[in-house]
């Protein structure tokens, strides 16, 4: 039974059939559509960096009325959004801190800011740089989705450019010129310890978190 799709309407994404398939949830009809949430998983700067981050999304917000990323906590993205029943819930967030358990602690530098200008995409970010534990991170979790819940290879990309938003979609070609101007030479730089990872859901109005999972065992 598949449980995850693609957060893209009308272009759902299946796994391959597994030959023998892990009965870890009983059979049931298929839900409605009303049943599915989205989830994505994600990593979380601590409370001074984050603090900081969250004025930077305000300060958007009030100069180039860009509201869209203050719905959601600053955040590096590990497994973008994906659709899935709740029904499992349980399984996901246990298997995830099990993984979490195996892997290790690591520092991550922020480093000025960068722009997406496409014509459906507009976004401002925080550098995030590509350390090796960060991006080995990326890659066994990917591994670990799909081999464990069947995330397609169109769900669970290798591909990772990690950053943080700090304005979105809600830019429009004009502002977002204007903030590159202001900002493509300003100066951000952090540093700051992960040491846990988590699963976000979203409620219907906004994002919360589902999940903390701790990276390596507790001492």
């Amino acid at each position: 039974m598949n449980f995850f799709r693609n957060n893209q309407p009308g272009k759902p994404h299946y796994p391959a059939r597994d030959p023998h398939p892990k009965q870890r949830f009983r059979p049931r009809a298929s839900p409605k559509e009303e049943e599915q949430k989205i989830y994505f998983i994600a990593l979380l700067p601590n409370a001074e960096v984050g603090k900081e981050i969250i004025r930077l999304k305000q300060e958007f917000a009030d100069n180039y009325d860009a509201r869209q990323a203050l719905r959601v906590l600053p955040h590096i993205t590990l497994q973008a959004p994906f659709t899935a029943n709740p029904v499992m819930e349980n399984a996901l967030c246990a298997e995830l801190a099990d993984f979490a358990a195996a892997q290790s602690p690591f520092d991550i530098h922020l480093d000025g800011f960068g722009a997406i200008h496409l014509k459906n995409r507009r976004v401002l970010y925080i550098h995030v740089e590509k350390d090796p534990a960060l991006q080995g991170l990326h890659t066994r979790l990917i591994a670990f989705l799909r081999k464990e819940f069947g995330f397609s290879t169109m769900l669970a990309r290798y591909g990772y450019n990690p950053h943080i938003s700090v304005a979105l979609n809600d830019l429009k070609n004009r502002e977002l010129e204007a903030a590159w101007e202001e900002y493509h030479n300003k100066p951000f730089e952090a540093t700051f310890r992960v040491n846990n990872l988590y699963i976000f859901r979203h409620s219907g109005t906004s994002w919360e978190v589902l999940q903390k999972c701790r990276l390596g065992s507790p001492k």
